[in-house]
């Protein structure tokens, strides 16, 4: 359990060295998410003299002059472990300051592919179990691509319990987004309905579970840390006031997010991703600035953590927010949350 120093104000050295910190012009660098029949991820071991040796990452490389990002990926995919990328998608980027040099790293799924992986280059192969790449010994950039990737690109945001005369309509319209194929939900809950939702929590997490989806909770923050939730959503105060990760690496740990400053405290706090918005205009913040989808695209560029996309968004614009690097986009009402059928 947390210390109430964990809620003192940030002041620490190295927090505001991380915020001011200079970025150098990143290297781009390609890598695929490649699955086996059985669903296992290749992954490939650096060979020693090389840059992070020994740690094991998702095969790719550097682009070329002129290259497209999938131009880079098909060759470097076919160079290393001997494949033809037939089809693949953008997942989402991260850009991770190394002290040598500085990377952005565009993950793609590779969906149709052609060969046997081998290791060309004379590197170690693995095919590894989703839930067991969090055990490998991986470079810093690929860590946060790990703790994401089994959530999906669909967040959802709930109402808040109170809102509903009864829980069995909060606990439908809850499985209801589970069952149009949303896998990550955070539950907004207000002071007063902390004692509501421990009553019926029992339900509520074998729901989840039937789906092997992930539930976070924001709110007041002492009672977020007490729930048995899969983590907790930040708010941009909390965000503040935070001096370091406020729960253990077995839970998730997301933030709010609206501009480069806040960025940069979540990726102090070791917050495994972040929303960021408004991106466009929402009813809620009538007349509010937005950042739009270029100004959403600039913050993605900067970040080391993986994004989600939040405010006038919906399901349909997840291709769009991946192109830009983003690995998903939230909501509410858009996502299967109100309190009529409309």
């Amino acid at each position: 359990m947390p210390t109430c120093a964990s809620f003192m104000p940030i002041g620490s050295v190295a927090l505001n060295n991380a915020m001011d910190e200079t970025r150098a012009a990143p290297i781009e660098v390609v890598a695929g998410v490649i699955r086996d029949d059985d669903g296992r991820v290749l992954v490939s071991q650096r060979r020693p003299g090389t840059h992070l040796e020994h740690l094991w990452e998702f095969p790719g490389g550097k682009l070329e002059p002129g290259e497209t990002h999938v131009e880079a990926l098909r060759r470097e995919l076919e160079e290393e472990v001997g494949l033809e990328t037939l089809r693949c998608q953008p997942l989402l980027s991260v850009t991770h300051a190394y002290p040598e040099k500085t990377i952005r790293l565009w993950l793609f799924e590779v969906s149709q592919f052609n060969g046997e992986a081998e290791g060309r280059e004379h590197q170690r192969l693995r095919w590894v179990e989703l839930e067991d790449l969090s055990a490998l010994d991986m470079p810093a950039a690929d860590r946060p691509l790990v703790r994401v990737l089994p959530l999906g690109g669909q967040y959802a945001i709930s109402l808040d319990p109170g809102d509903f005369d009864h829980v069995h309509d909060f606990l439908w319209r809850w499985q209801a987004c589970l069952e149009s194929g949303v896998r990550l939900i955070r539950l907004r809950a207000q002071e007063d309905s902390i004692g509501l939702i421990n009553r019926w929590l029992p339900e509520l997490q074998s729901i989840t579970r039937q789906f092997n989806a992930r539930w976070l909770v924001s709110g007041k923050l002492e009672d977020c840390i007490e729930c048995p939730a899969d983590g907790i959503h930040l708010d941009r105060h909390q965000l503040a006031m935070l001096s370091r990760r406020p729960v253990g690496a077995d839970r998730l740990l997301a933030a709010s997010c609206h501009d480069l400053k806040e960025l940069r405290r979540a990726e102090a706090l070791k917050a495994d991703f972040i929303t960021l918005s408004p991106v466009q205009a929402t009813a809620s913040h009538p007349g509010a600035a937005v950042l739009g989808w270029d100004g959403m695209a600039e913050l993605v560029a900067q970040s080391a953590l993986p994004v989600y996309g939040l405010g006038g968004l919906n399901p349909k614009d997840l291709p769009r927010a991946r192109a830009l690097g983003a690995f998903g986009v939230s909501g509410i009402r858009s996502f299967g949350w109100s309190l009529s059928d409309d």
